[in-house]
Order: C-alpha cells, then structure tokens, then sequence
C-alpha cells in the first residue's frame, strides 16, 4: 500500500481533474446568456437565437392552480400568480388544499421578432407527473392525461419534444399539468431552440447515457465471465450485478430511453427505477467483502440487507403514491449502506494491496453524488454526465485486473519454483539411485562368492543368513529399477512386461470386482470366450486395467439389458469386444470419447462424470500394446467397444523369468525372518478376528497366522463377527471385501462406529489394488490392505505391523493414565501441605494421620504399577480412600463421602479408573459449589459382573458438555483422565463410562467389570 501523503496527494489531484472536467462539461452545455421570463412573458425582441444553441425558458410563469384553463379561455387574461420555473408548485396551492392530489396551469408567453419559415422545437425533460401542451391555442403534445379528478389522470413521467411552426412573432405557451403525491409541475428546465439545434443536443445526451451503458455492460460481461471461470472470488459476481443493474438506472434516469422504448405504464416505471437503485446499494456492501476477503459476514451487513430487501419488498406491491410518499427511506437506505460500507473498508483498506484503485473509485462515485446533489438546487439546466461514474468503473476494473496479474505473476513464479523443485526431486532420485546400484550389486557379489564358496563353506547357520541378505539387496534393487522408472514414466515410456495371457481368467476376474456395481440392476453379463481362444502379448496389469475401463463404463451407462464379451479371432488378430444395450452415444459424442478430458451431453454423463480419461487411458494402453480400440454406438442402442491385441507367443524372454525368480527366492528366506521375529509363545498372544465367507481361505488364514503364535478365531460373516467382538478383545480384524450380505467396506464403518483406527485395527484383503478401490476401504475406516492372492510374507509383516500399533495404543493408554496420576497439581500439594502445618500447631495426631494418608497417596501415584493392566481393587480403594481423607480433612464438612461397598471384594480393575471419577467429581461436582456436596461411592456384585457406581449432588453437566468430555479433541484440563479411563474399558471389556448428568442436580458415572471379560484378559 502507497504511504498514507502519497495517497492524499493522489487523491487530491484527481479530485481537481474530475472537478475541472466537470466544469468544462458545464460550460460547454450553459445556455447562451438570453432574456428570462418575468411576469409570465419571455421577451426575445431584440435577441437573435444563436445557431446550434437551445435557451431555457427559465423564469416566472404565470400560474393557475387547481384550475385548468384552456388557451382560448378569458379567464387566462385574469390576474394570474406566478411560480418560478423550474421548481416545486407545492407553495402556490392553499394550505387546505388536497396535498395528495393537485392540478394547475402554467402559462408563458414568447414574444420575438418576425421571422419568415423558423420552426422551433421544444425539449420538455420532465414534468411531474401528467402534462398537456398547447401551442397557440392548439394541443401539440401529452404526456399521460393530466385531470381534475383522480379518477381520469394517468401519469407518465417522460422526456418529449414539441415543434412550434413558424408562428410569427408571438409563441403562447399553456400546459395543463396534474400530480397525485409528491414533487409536482415543472421541475426541470424546458429547452427551446431550432429543430436542429434540440436534435443535437437530444443526440447528445442519449449517447453519454449508451456510452455509460455500453462502459457497464463491458465489464460487467467480463466480471461475469471471470466469475464463472473460477478466476477470483465471488466479489466479481456482486461487481458484475452492480453493473448490469447501472445499466438500469441509466437507462431509467434523465431521459428515461428504456420507458421510451418500450411503453411502460407509469406504475411500473416507478417501481423498476426506485428498485434499481435499492438493488445497487444492497450489493455494495457484500461486494466490498468480498474484494477484500474480509470473511465473516458482521450483524450489522445482515440488518443492512434485510432493510435493503424490506424496502425493496415494499417498492414491488406498493401503489406509487406510496412510494413517492415515502422516498425518505431510501435515502435512509442509502445511510445504512455507507455505515456498511465504511466499517468494512476500515478493517480492510489498511492491510490490502492495490487500496489506491478503490480509493479512486469512491471517490470519483462521490464526486457524482455531491455534484448532483448540487445541481439539482440550482437553477442550471442539466444534461446527463457519465464521467464520474465511468472513471469509477475503470478504478475497479484496474482493481480486478491488477490483482489478477499479481495471481499470474505469483503462480507463474511458484509454477517455476515447483518445476525447479520437481527436476531437483526427479535427478536426485536418479542419481541416487545409480549410486547406489554399485555398491549393492558389489554387496550381492560378495554375498553370492561366499554362498558358492566351496573351499571355505559358510556354516549353515550362517548360509541361512547369508541368502536372507542376498534376497533382500535383490529386492532392493528391483525398488532402485522402480525409482528409475519415474523418469522414464515422465518421459512416456512405458515398461511393458509382456508376455503370454490367458484372456478369458482376466475377464472373470475384472467382472468378480465390477459386479458390486451393478447395484440391483437387472443386467445380465454373458461371456462368450471359445476355450481354445489363443493367448494375447500383453501386460498382465495393463490389460486388467483396459477391461476394468470398459465393462465399468458399460455398467454405467446400462439401465436393463445385456452385457457380453466376445472374443473371436479376425483376420490372425484377437479381438476382444464389449457391448452394452444401454444409452449409446451419437456420432458428435462417439467422435470425441477417445479425447482427454471429453464427455458427452446427456444427463447421465453430466451426473456421473461421463467419459473423462478412462476412455482416452485405455486407447493409449492398447496402442502401447500394439493394438486398437473403436466404437460403434447409436442413441439408444447400447454401445459396442472393440479393441485388438498382438497374438500370444511362447518366447521365454516374455515371460521375464528373471524377475519371477527374484521374487521366489527372496519371499522363502524372508519368510522364515518374519517368523524368527514373532511373538515368542511366553509373551501374551495376541487374538485376531478373520472374516471371509470362503471356508478355505479361512484355514488357509488360521494356518498361516497360527504359525506366528496367534490366536486366530474366524466368522464366516458380518454379522458373526460383530458378535465376537461384542464377547471377545480383539487386537486385529481381517476381512474379505467381496462378502454376501455385508461387503468388509460396510463392516469396517460398523466396527468403526465403536472403536477407532488405533483402538482396533482392520486390515481388509481384496483382489483390487485400483487406487479407488484402495481409497474405498481406506475411507470406510481400514488400517491397511492385502492384494490378493495373498503373499504370506506380505501378510505377516502387516499384521505384525498392526498388531504391535494395537498394543502400543493400549501401552500409551496406561502410561497416559499412570502420568496423568503422577503429574500432581501444585495448588494440591502446596494446600496439603499448609492443611498438615496448621493441624502441626492444633492436634498433632491429625497431624500424623494425614502426614500418613498423604505419604500413601504419594507413593501410590508414583508406583510403577500403575502402568499396569489391571491392579486389585484393595490397591485402587486404598488410594481413593487416602485422596479423600486429604480431600476432607481442607474442605471439612463441604465434603461428605458416603461408601457402599460388597463383602469381600476380590477382583481387578484397571489403575486409576475408581480414583480418576471420585477426583473428578470432587474437583468439578462438589467443589464448585459453595455449600460444598456428598459423593457416594459404590461397587456392587453380580452374578455375571461387578458394577461401579460414583454420584456426587454437585454442579452437573448438560448433554453437550457429557459430549465433549468422552468424545471431543483433548485439551488441558478438559477431562483428559475421564477420556483416558473410559478408552481403556472399552479396550478390555468393550463398553467403558456410562454418565448421567443434571445441572445443579449431579452426576452419575457407571461402568461395569464383566467376570469373565476380567478373566479372559488376565489369561492374555
């Protein structure tokens, strides 16, 4: 932003340029100097008319009020009064007379001198709100039918144009004018010159105002389009309606050329120009905040728009006597918007570039407003100025387009910077992968010399090792082939691992994962593939994809019918067709499907994406393959895709058995390296839940991961399994996708809606590796994922992985529940301890009682067992016990503890959870309140479990704030232990705190301790 004096100094100079144009504006337009009316008569004797020049007949004419008398009457010769033309006629009506509604004549007399063949012309600008002319006696012109009732006036408020024959040297002028509210009779001067001279100057005005028309409908085209090509932000829309609705008002304003045009009654153009000008004020404020990204929308711009759509609403159904009555709100309006508008800019104008272009802009709007304000007081005739406001239109403009070039120019910097940035990633990946190909290949020569060393034989122990390591630097090269393919990948090359396919086991398999997108549609899948169909030269990944392509698209775009894929040979080439009976395409789609980014017409593409890139990928996949690919389609009639591929062969060198080695033998070694770094069967096994609808995978499954030394129970569906989890702690769930019923996607959202992505993981296997079918499940809430067939070194690294995030979750959990215990509030200790001093001076042996309670409760909270799993609940008891009696012994009797508890209570709880409520229903129940409470602990048993029970009669809580103490984001001294505690339950018993709250009332916190829950996870 430019320093606040240069900015003055700007705005300064173009105040002086805006004013000194204005002015030579004005004196190009001023009347020649010429004789005024007085007493009724304009005397021109003497006076010669200047060529292409109007006068005004400014002056006093004489005035008839409530009456209308006709040229040719007598009564005009009677003493007449006078009213000053222009202005109001309000002051020549008697007091009692009708305000809201008045009627009179106006008479002046011309008096020149004789001039053979001079006609004149009259330019009569406006004349509330009905007028007559005559000229000599004779009528030559109305404007609406000005009555002396109500009941035959009709209003029509437009500029018109009298011709005045030659006539001699005496012109008599009387015009019946009649008003129904507001500012009545000649209000605006009334031109006279020769015809020519009023055409010009008629000219002249209509186009300033076309040309101010033609300067808002420019860039209110341009903001529209910018708008809607995403280029800014919504302050061009504002920007643009701000426009098109000046258009209006220009065109509704001074010579009214809308109303001329198009014949409006008057009712309607009333209430079309005071809108507009309704309608431009209330866009105002919203587009400055937009321009300048204020953000929130303050109270003060809401009641601004009501008032703005109050009043607008107002304009639409009231009579225009009304409006006219009650002009005064939209100045009003008017005020409100500044007020708007004003704070608005003041919050933003000092911390926003390019502020100088707004600034101009205001100010030459101002400009317009005061000088009009001005002119409309004195008696000067007025013609339409469009410069201010075209002035203000190219500030903001200039606004617009130099924010959108300073976009420009940061994008195309931070585009050359992400280019740089992107070749420095690209060549650091490439030479750092040619670096470290020499010494890994040395690392895997050596290794290979020892493992064939046959004069020094590596011990066995040791050749294990050796080939594990030798397995591992293979594979690691083949991650250095992968890093160089990027570069590759950038330069459209493509590796193809070609080599002979089956085509017809593709087909399946790409409809097994489709078919869950039929979605209950009655559409019929038929393959016709011969089985002595020869094999196609292709790549096994590629080719999935271009038939995933197709008959994905084919479903799409198929309501009812058939699909079926044909695969016959032609001509020595394979050709593979997919056809469809559904919408089909016409010949303008059909001839541009294949083109990146293209999609057809219809509904139906519009509404789910219609062909995009799928199309123009799978052509190019099948030229890369050295094949075609075309369709055939007519609108309703389906579609037919056919593409080609190379026949099969049987070359060894296709088949890249190189690479399939590598993989062989570097999955056996680190196999058994996954299974040496087990679990060792004296750690607590970890329990997994596998879900697959198929019995044999099933024990393919238990058989590998019971291998590892884990428990493994099965479900055959969803619902088995969520009823497992409901009796039985998991650690890990693996599921099938593709399952009857209920697909693993929706039985991952369920299982989510009680345990979180750390409280329980889920690993799904599926047969898609598609990056959209991966992001379903990651989105349904799953941890991780195994492409099947399932590689079992693969699934016991990601179990194991997520198995150990499992039991480091629950790790955090207790150490998080033993530190949020030791971290022991100062204010706590410091009052401890001033409660044992003074009890020092008064009764020792309290004194020592509560040193004692103290030295236990501070050993208690530090004890290392409070890391623990579960401890007894004589130990839990017996640190509530110690906090309260510190508790009591500070707050006396605002404190009341009432116990309630079952004989011989033996069982285990996890730490800190009975000590955690108590101290929170004294710190947050009791506390609070100054009366102080009763809290009212309790643990009773039943058959089947031991239920726990802490009520306090303290503040309370309503069901928001019980909300965000167990469920919402963590944050210092915001319930941090209660969320803790009922976390933990949940991961050992499934169920955690039940709460129950009232303001002013209390609150009740429950859990419960199944027996048998506490005897399976003691097992573990």
């Amino acid at each position: 932003m430019l320093p606040r004096r240069n900015t003055l100094l700007i705005l300064a100079i173009f105040i002086i340029a805006l004013t000194a144009i204005r002015l030579a504006f004005l004196s190009y337009l001023q009347p020649a100097e010429h004789p005024k009316a007085v007493s009724g008569v304009l005397d021109l004797r003497g006076w010669s008319m200047p060529e292409n020049r109007t006068i005004t007949l400014n002056g006093e004419w004489a005035f008839y009020p409530s009456a209308f008398i006709q040229p040719n009457s007598s009564l005009l010769n009677a003493d007449p009064g006078y009213i000053q033309v222009p202005g109001s006629w309000e002051h020549a009506f008697p007091e009692d007379s009708d305000a809201s509604y008045r009627y009179g004549t106006y008479r002046l007399r011309i008096l020149a001198d004789e001039q053979d063949d001079v006609a004149y012309k009259l330019r009569i600008n406006r004349i509330n709100d009905a007028s007559a002319v005559y000229v000599n006696g004779e009528l030559a012109e109305m404007n609406g039918n000005p009555s002396e009732t109500r009941d035959g006036y009709k209003a029509r408020v437009l500029p018109y144009f009298v011709t005045i024959p030659s006539a001699g040297s005496r012109i008599d002028l009387v015009i019946h004018i009649s008003s129904h509210a507001g500012k009545g009779g000649i209000v605006d001067s009334i031109r006279l010159g020769s015809e020519e001279a009023v055409d010009h100057l008629n000219l002249l005005s209509w186009g300033l105002q076309l040309g101010l028309c033609i300067v808002f409908l420019i860039h209110g085209l341009y903001a529209t389009m910018l708008f809607f090509f995403r280029v800014a932000n919504q302050g061009l829309l504002y920007f643009a309606l701000i426009m098109f609705l000046g258009i209006m008002i220009v065109l509704a304003a001074d010579d009214k050329l809308l109303f001329v045009w198009m014949e409006t009654p008057y009712e309607l153009y009333k209430k079309i120009a005071v809108w507009s000008y309704i309608a431009v004020v209330a866009c105002i404020p919203p587009l400055f905040r937009h321009m300048f990204d204020t953000g929130r929308r303050t109270k003060l711009l809401w009641w601004s728009t009501c008032f703005s759509a109050a009043y607008a609403l107002f304009v639409l159904i009231a009579p225009a006597r009304y409006i006219d009555a009650y002009m005064f709100l939209l100045g009003i309006n008017y005020l409100v918007v500044i007020i708007v508008s004003s704070i608005i800019l003041s919050r933003a104008l000092r911390r926003s570039e390019d502020v100088i272009f707004v600034l101009l802009g205001l100010t030459a709007v101002g400009n317009n407003i005061i000088w009009t304000s001005v002119l409309m007081r004195l008696p000067v005739d007025k013609i339409h100025y469009p410069f201010d406001l075209a002035f203000a239109v190219f500030a903001f403009a200039a606004f617009w387009f130099k924010r959108f070039f300073r976009t420009v120019n940061q994008t195309k910097l931070l585009a050359e910077k992400l280019q740089l940035a992107n070749q420095q990633k690209d060549d650091f990946l490439v030479s750092t992968s040619h670096e470290l190909r020499n010494p890994l290949h040395g690392i895997m020569n050596i290794t290979q010399s020892m493992l064939d060393d046959s004069v020094h034989p590596v011990p066995d122990e040791h050749r294990k090792r050796l080939k594990i390591q030798a397995a591992v630097a293979r594979r690691m090269s083949l991650m250095l082939d992968d890093l160089i393919d990027i570069t590759r990948l950038k330069e459209n090359t493509i590796r193809l691992r070609l080599r002979s396919l089956p085509i017809e086991p593709l087909v399946n398999g790409t409809i097994d994962i489709l078919r869950y997108m039929l979605d209950g549609k009655p559409i019929a899948i038929h393959i016709h593939i011969a089985d002595n169909f020869p094999d196609v030269h292709a790549d096994e990944n590629r080719l999935a994809q271009i038939l995933f392509n197709l008959i994905h698209n084919a479903i799409k775009f198929t309501d009812a019918g058939t699909i079926s894929i044909q695969a016959e040979v032609v001509n020595g080439l394979p050709h593979i067709r997919i056809k469809d009976t559904g919408i089909g395409m016409d010949e303008e789609t059909r001839s541009r499907i294949f083109m990146p980014y293209e999609q057809g017409d219809s509904e139906r593409i519009k509404a789910s994406g219609g062909f995009g890139l799928g199309l123009s990928i799978t052509k190019q996949l099948v030229e890369l393959h050295g094949g075609s690919l075309s369709a055939v389609s007519s609108p309703g009639n389906g579609s037919e895709f056919t593409f080609t591929l190379p026949v099969g062969q049987n070359s060894e060198l296709l088949k890249e058995p190189e690479r399939s080695q590598a993989h062989i033998e570097a999955t056996a070694p680190v196999q058994s390296a996954a299974a040496s770094s087990a679990p060792s069967p004296s750690r607590n096994r970890a329990k997994i839940l596998v879900i697959d609808d198929d019995s044999v995978n099933l024990n393919i499954l238990v058989d590998v991961l019971g291998s590892v030394h884990y428990d493994v129970i099965t479900a055959s569906n969803a619902a088995e399994a969520l009823a497992k989890l409901e009796t039985a702690a998991v650690d890990l769930v693996i599921s099938d996708v593709m399952m009857p019923h209920v697909s693993g996607y929706e039985l991952t959202r369920l299982i989510r809606k009680r345990f979180s992505l750390s409280e329980l993981p889920i690993l799904l296997l599926t047969a898609r590796n598609r990056p959209e079918d991966l992001l379903a499940g990651f989105q349904a809430g799953a941890n991780d994922y195994v492409t099947k067939p399932v590689d079992a070194w693969e699934l016991k690294s990601r179990v194991r992985a997520s198995v150990d995030l499992k039991l480091s979750f629950e790790e955090r959990l207790r150490m998080e529940a033993a530190w949020l215990q030791a971290q022991i509030k100062p204010h706590f200790l410091y009052n401890t301890i001033n409660s044992i001093a003074a009890l020092g001076t008064m009764d020792l042996d309290k004194m020592q009682r509560l040193l004692g309670e103290f030295s236990n409760y501070l050993r208690t909270s530090f004890d290392f067992h409070n890391s623990d799993q579960l401890v007894s609940i004589d130990r839990e008891l017996d640190l509530v016990r110690s906090y309260l009696y510190i508790e009591q012994e500070r707050f006396g009797e605002r404190l009341e503890i009432q116990w309630v508890l079952a004989d011989n209570l033996r069982f285990q709880l996890p730490p800190l959870s009975i000590q955690t409520l108590v101290e929170n229903a004294v710190n947050h129940g009791i506390l609070p309140r100054t009366r102080g409470g009763r809290i009212h602990i309790q643990i009773a048993e039943a058959e089947d479990h031991v239920e726990i029970r802490i009520t306090d009669n303290g503040v309370g809580m309503n069901q928001a704030q019980i909300q965000q103490v167990l469920d919402g984001s963590p944050s210092i001294g915001s319930g941090i232990g209660l969320r803790n505690t009922d976390r933990r339950l949940k991961q050992l018993y499934g169920k955690g705190l039940r709460m129950h709250s009232v303001p002013e009332q209390g609150t009740t916190v429950t859990f419960q301790l199944p027996k048998e829950g506490v005897k399976i996870r003691n097992e573990r």
